[in-house]
C-alpha cells in the first residue's frame, strides 16, 4: 500500500508538473492549462485502465479483417483496473478545484 501511495504521489507530482511547465512555455493561463491538461490526463487514463470496451474490441476486428475470417463478438465483463496513473489524474483534477477555489490559481 504504501508503494501504492508513492506511485500516486510520483504520477501527481510529474502531472503538475508537465502543466505547470506547458503553461509557462506557451505563456499561457495556469488555470485553463491545468483544468484542461489534467481533464486530458484523466481521459487518457481511463481509456488505458478499461478493458472489454470498444476500443479494445477494434483491434481484435481489425486482426481478422486483415487475416480475412470472421469475426465472433466476444462478450466480456468491461472492468477498470485502478491503477496508481488513473488515481494520480483524478487528484490532479480535485486538485485544480482546491487550488482555483482557494484562490491560489489567479
Amino acid at each position: 500500500m504504501k508503494k501504492y501511495m508513492i506511485l500516486v504521489f510520483l504520477v501527481l507530482v510529474i502531472e503538475l508538473s508537465v502543466l505547470y511547465g506547458i503553461s509557462l512555455f506557451f505563456d499561457t493561463n495556469l488555470v485553463n492549462t491545468m483544468f484542461l491538461g489534467s481533464c486530458i490526463f484523466t481521459i487518457f487514463a481511463f481509456l488505458i485502465s478499461s478493458t472489454g470496451d470498444v476500443l479494445s474490441k477494434s483491434g481484435q476486428v481489425a486482426v481478422f479483417d486483415m487475416l480475412l475470417g470472421s469475426y465472433k463478438p466476444q462478450h466480456e465483463k468491461m472492468t477498470l483496473k485502478i491503477s496508481p496513473f488513473l488515481v494520480g489524474s483524478i487528484l490532479c483534477f480535485g486538485m485544480y478545484f482546491v487550488l482555483y477555489y482557494l484562490g491560489l490559481l489567479n
